[in-house]
């Protein structure tokens, strides 16, 4: 165990301990629990999904921005904080997981039958349908979002949106012209 120490000493580290809180320094704020829980939710998720954890923290995140900018934009018009809204977040939150979760199945489920060419297309539809999924779900969370903004800037619902149909209309046209 010296001889360990010592090494660990050569490179800064207070010993094995030392390398130890280095390499897991969530130990030395008493996150251990909460940080390997985290992981342990994001790797299922991920697994279930076919989601990688970066990509489901992401939209974890623009899920919670669109909930508290909706909340804040509706007590700006008035309103107040209402559990039944709150559960209809839920219902779309669950709807787009329900979506993940079905193509990701039904490709890896047609993965085991790689043997026949039929089914490595359903993997390759199925894939397809998952990630035009994720986008779709970033643009109408992006939209919604754009939409409680402009409400807290005191502005009609669709200023926002309308504002960017432009740059929406050019990325579109730029697409199509690839095409020909």
């Amino acid at each position: 165990m010296l001889l360990i120490n010592r090494f660990f000493a050569t490179y800064g580290f207070d010993g094995s301990k030392g390398f130890l809180l280095s390499l897991f320094p969530s130990f030395k704020y008493g996150t251990q629990e909460f940080n390997l829980s985290l992981s342990a939710v994001l790797a299922i998720a991920s697994e279930a999904l076919g989601i990688s954890p970066f990509i489901i923290l992401v939209m974890f995140l623009a899920v919670i921005i669109e909930t508290t900018t909706g909340i804040r934009a509706s007590k700006k018009q008035g309103g107040h904080f209402e559990s039944f809204r709150f559960s209809r977040c839920i219902i779309k939150v669950f709807v787009w997981v329900f979506l993940f979760f079905i193509f990701h199945s039904f490709a890896k489920d047609m993965a085991t039958k790689s043997d026949n060419w039929i089914y490595l297309c359903g993997v390759w539809v199925f894939d397809i349908l998952n990630v035009t999924t994720m986008i779709y779900f970033v643009i109408e969370y992006a939209t919604s979002i754009l939409e409680n903004l402009a409400v807290l800037d005191g502005k009609p619902k669709e200023t926002l949106v309308i504002a960017l149909s432009p740059v929406f209309d050019s990325v579109v046209s730029r697409f199509k012209t690839l095409k020909k």
